[in-house]
């Protein structure tokens, strides 16, 4: 599956080289992600009613071309699932056709009262390997 989701750089976004401040792609990143479990029928609230959490345990993100205000940034993104406890979302950023940067962040699967690893649940993962099955 690629899910596409796009957004405007606002102006509290950018350094004071007119240009969109690093830290600000991971806002972008989660962001997408975000959008991307709801879409697959898992808003991360309904995700944390149920006890979970996804903390990210792992982040690169590498900068191929500057973003400036009021640009529209397409985030393209992919999911899988590895292992037990584990998704991996990797990202590609995009103005126009240009590609602006990649990305990949893994998150674990972690209980909401303990902070503990657990399972991802049965259903998200079924979610994601049907979807990933579809497109192939």
């Amino acid at each position: 599956m690629v899910h596409n989701y796009s957004l405007r750089v606002r102006y509290g976004e950018t350094d004071q080289m007119g240009r969109v401040h690093h830290a600000s792609f991971l806002h972008y990143l989660e962001t997408a992600r975000i959008e991307m479990l709801r879409d697959l029928g898992w808003p991360y609230a309904d995700l944390e009613i149920q006890g979970f959490l996804l903390p990210v345990i792992d982040l690169s993100i590498q900068y191929k071309k500057a973003v400036i205000y009021d640009e529209v940034v397409r985030v393209q993104t992919t999911v899988s699932i590895t292992g037990l406890f584990r998704m991996d979302f990797e990202y590609h950023l995009f103005v126009l056709d240009n590609i602006v940067a990649t990305a990949q962040v893994q998150l674990a699967c972690v209980s909401k009262e303990g902070l503990r690893p657990v399972a991802l649940p049965e259903l998200l993962v079924k979610s994601i390997e049907q979807v990933n099955l579809n497109a192939l």
